[in-house]
């Protein structure tokens, strides 16, 4: 006979608390890799115009590196393969101080990052030639001109993309299960497996990262109407 439901599972210790920090840890993991993957993916991009044919070549080696390697497969790479690079004390000084939780970070900060830069390729093609050389008329060099009158326009141009962006890191982070990482996936399915209340903890997950979806949606709406660039298309509302 299966259990019947019992929704109080998911609030009753111990397993309320696990659940509250879970999500807490998933929400720590999808904003710090954001935000990393911002940093890098708008550096990279930019370096992807650069007047220097090496930095050209760089950048564009990062995008097709990350971009074209599956997140669970780099995650795999950064959490077994690269501690073995290591002599055996660092590699349990690793482990120690929490290797499966920045794994994950850089994972899907790196595979992130070469989506971003795309974006941000894409965006420069927005800002016109004669604002590029205006900037560069009033003594700026290349990198200034980017810093300092490019980027300011660039980044409300891709600012749908960027905040798009985070809601695939969020149901991304979900990934991090598979190194141990005790986020919302993992906590759930510790909740079933100990349980056996399969429906509650699985629709809790599916909760929590549909109710994150609409949220962050609701954030990029806001953000489009501060940042919207007069002249430019908007993302059409459903």
């Amino acid at each position: 006979m299966p259990n019947a439901l019992d929704w109080s599972i998911l609030w009753r210790p111990p397993y309320g608390e696990q659940v509250a920090d879970a999500i807490l840890l998933t929400f720590q993991i999808a904003a710090l890799s954001w935000v990393l993957a911002m940093l890098l993916g708008t550096l990279v991009g930019l370096a992807r115009e650069s007047p220097l044919a090496p930095v050209r070549a760089l950048a564009g080696a990062h995008v097709e590196l990350f971009r074209n390697i599956p997140v669970l497969v780099q995650l795999f790479f950064i959490y077994y393969v690269l501690p073995r690079l290591l002599p055996p004390a660092l590699r349990r000084e690793l482990f120690d101080l929490g290797w499966e939780m920045v794994a994950a970070v850089l994972a899907l900060s790196l595979y992130s990052s070469a989506k971003i830069a795309e974006h941000v390729r894409a965006g420069l093609n927005t800002v016109s030639r004669q604002v590029k050389q205006g900037a560069l008329a009033t003594g700026l060099t290349w990198w200034q001109a980017q810093r300092h009158v490019v980027l300011p326009l660039l980044l409300r141009v891709i600012a749908p993309s960027l905040t798009s962006e985070f809601v695939t890191i969020f149901k991304g982070s979900s990934l991090a299960m598979t190194v141990g990482v005790t986020e919302t996936a993992y906590v759930t399915q510790e909740i079933g497996s100990d349980t056996f209340h399969w429906i509650e903890a699985n629709s809790l997950g599916t909760l929590v990262y549909l109710t994150c979806a609409w949220v962050i949606a609701a954030a990029m709406s806001l953000i489009e109407r501060w940042t919207f660039v007069p002249g430019l298309m908007r993302r059409e509302r459903g």
